[in-house]
């Protein structure tokens, strides 16, 4: 902490001594220093707040505006004392007052609440120096005389908590709780945000897959049954079985009904065989042992995130050949699928597929609800003209 201080009252002076040549106004340079003080708090405070989490004594920093332009101040309070720091003219004035008055600073700020009082002055044309009572202050005299400030607030605001009544400190503790309770209503947003992305990217796909590989035979249909030259009874017939198929595809898609019934093993078999009939890759599925029988969820989710991965294949890897191979050995599950396309930069954080991006976000999150049930590791194995290899383990069972 002490060289963080004496860091800090470096900095200070420094930016004083910076600010002189390019004054513009008298105040110029407690605006400086002000601006210093307000980095060198919020420091302290993040320091300081990290220690006492669960507590409503958190100190916060802010830098309220004044009508006055000549007037410059920074703010630091607790939940019961605040710290007001004035500059104005050349000087800069420390106040220590009760959280409840800092809605009228000019009526708090009073003469016996100044707890330090320090003068700039210049020194020819490029020098400063921080003086008080008439002598000048040293880095490491500063360094003291604003770590006896911060500490002289976080001690009275302590001590005024520790001697309050027990109902009253209860009390005091739920503003803790309500930074708790938005920071989790924060986060329930930003999932329900995410959720209703990922609707929308399935919608918007549902509509190009029945638009591009539906709706066209369809229309077909009905000009051939509306039009002077129908198509041939067998046409028809190759046209609705093609239809119904790509209906059954998309449908399988969006709900694996099967999983359930048949169990996940054939499922990731048929699904490189649908791999297969799509793109034409040669796909090789290697699965020489069973398949443990796992929570539902879980099936559910190893068959999307095997999905997640061939859709990325299909549209960004230009590959030629795709295996997927199972492991089951000493309670240890492994998937592994791996491709011989292009690649990609790994250490680069992907955008997510709704804008273009391969996806592998996704991924990451269907393992992170795998592991809400089992230990759970995924790690994805790319470089540029490489190809790809993404890895799933799941310790479903201890031997």
């Amino acid at each position: 902490m002490n060289t963080k201080f004496r860091q800090a009252a470096n900095n200070i002076v420094r930016f004083v001594q910076a600010g002189l040549g390019q004054r513009s106004r008298s105040g110029e340079l407690a605006e400086t220093m002000i601006s210093s003080l307000e980095v060198l708090f919020e420091s302290l405070s993040k320091e300081y707040n990290s220690s006492i989490a669960q507590e409503p004594l958190m100190v916060a920093v802010r830098r309220p505006k004044s009508e006055d332009e000549d007037i410059q101040r920074l703010i630091v309070a607790t939940s019961y004392w605040a710290m007001s720091v004035r500059g104005s003219n050349d000087v800069v004035e420390f106040f220590t007052l009760p959280a409840t008055e800092l809605t009228s600073l000019r009526n708090a700020e009073l003469p016996s609440r100044c707890k330090l009082r320090l003068t700039i002055v210049e020194h020819g044309d490029a020098e400063a120096s921080c003086m008080m009572d008439g002598l000048p202050l040293t880095a490491e005299e500063l360094t003291t005389l604003l770590r006896s400030v911060f500490k002289d607030l976080n001690n009275k605001s302590r001590a005024d908590f520790d001697q309050l009544p027990e109902s009253v400190r209860l009390l005091s503790g739920a503003q803790s709780l309500t930074r708790s309770v938005r920071s989790l209503l924060g986060e329930k947003h930003a999932l329900v945000q995410k959720i209703v992305d990922q609707q929308e990217a399935i919608q918007g796909q549902i509509a190009r897959e029945l638009h591009d590989a539906v709706l066209g035979n369809v229309m077909l249909l009905k000009r051939s049954l509306s039009g002077a030259k129908r198509m041939p009874d067998s046409e028809m017939i190759e046209v609705l079985t093609e239809i119904s198929s790509r209906l059954r595809e998309l449908c399988q898609d969006l709900s694996p009904r099967d999983l359930k019934d048949c169990g996940l093993q054939p499922m990731l078999e048929e699904l490189c065989s649908n791999m297969v009939k799509r793109t034409d890759l040669k796909c090789e599925f290697d699965c020489p042992v069973a398949i443990p029988s796992l929570p539902d969820e879980v099936a559910l989710h190893i068959y999307r995130i095997a999905q997640e991965c061939f859709n990325n294949i299909a549209k960004h890897a230009c590959a030629q050949t795709v295996n997927l191979s199972i492991c089951v050995q000493k309670g240890l599950f492994t998937m592994t699928i791996k491709d011989d396309g292009k690649g990609f930069d790994a250490d680069v954080t992907p955008e997510r597929t709704n804008k273009g991006g391969i996806g592998t976000s996704i991924i990451r999150e269907r393992a992170d609800l795998i592991e809400c049930i089992y230990p759970t590791r995924i790690w994805i194995d790319s470089n540029q003209g490489k190809g790809t290899q993404i890895t799933l383990e799941i310790m479903y069972a201890a031997e």
